[in-house]
């Protein structure tokens, strides 16, 4: 069973133009994100996936393997399915670039529950505890059957409640069979994927693919707007300082 980890990473997001090579705490944010990866011994194969030459740069510059993909993705997993097409591999792991703060075990756990569950597509999610980021869209909310199994994702609350307790995001963090992505990156963009500005879970649905979420209390804080970088910042070097 080989596994490949892939960290997305392009350069012209609309909300943070560059934030692959964003400078934490004195290293590129895809450097800390790759760092965190290495860890994850289970991985056979680990790629920075990017469209963009500074970014390659970057790569060369620190060591860490690359491919470049063509500059005309939509979602990271799009980026991702072109990997699985020039590789080989049967499980591959979507790391997101900006979540400099991830775990190396969250990363180990969802590699041992794709394998133990031989469910096609698998994410986590976790309890939302701070009532103000409900109505953030930048972060993606789920709902879900009494197995685990996603009935929606959305930009917006999701269920209509006062109950904090039912309201769970997505981290970011997937597995998936190398079929499913390269079935993926056929269909295109669905409707309801456009319409929830590119929730890519939801062209997975759409076309009948269940996506399975697993509890887990691993945290991590994604890294969307420029002002995000002190508060990750701030945790970086208390953990140091912890050390």
């Amino acid at each position: 069973m080989k596994i490949v980890g892939v960290i997305p990473a392009r350069y012209d997001s609309s909300r943070f133009a560059g934030k692959p090579l964003a400078d934490i705490c004195g290293k590129p944010m895809v450097w800390w994100v790759y760092q965190q990866a290495l860890k994850v011994h289970e991985i056979n194969e680990l790629y920075v996936a990017t469209d963009d030459e500074r970014i390659k740069n970057v790569c060369i510059q620190y060591n860490m393997q690359y491919v470049m993909t063509s500059r005309s993705h939509r979602t990271g997993a799009d980026r991702i399915a072109e990997v699985a097409v020039r590789t080989d591999g049967d499980i591959y792991l979507n790391i997101q670039g900006d979540e400099p703060l991830i775990e190396s075990e969250a990363i180990r756990n969802i590699i041992e529950l794709k394998m133990t569950s031989n469910e096609p597509y698998v994410g986590l999610k976790s309890r939302i505890e701070n009532p103000e980021t409900i109505n953030d869209p930048n972060i993606v909310k789920v709902v879900t059957d009494l197995e685990g199994y996603a009935l929606y994702f959305s930009r917006s609350p999701i269920p209509y409640t006062k109950d904090i307790n039912c309201v769970f995001r997505c981290m970011g963090l997937y597995a998936y069979d190398r079929n499913l992505l390269i079935d993926f990156q056929k269909w295109g963009q669905s409707r309801l994927e456009i319409a929830e500005n590119g929730i890519e879970m939801l062209r997975a649905m759409e076309h009948g693919i269940k996506v399975k979420l697993f509890d887990t209390d691993w945290r991590s804080i994604s890294v969307d707007l420029p002002e995000h970088i002190s508060l990750v910042e701030e945790i970086m070097k208390g953990k140091i300082n912890e050390k």
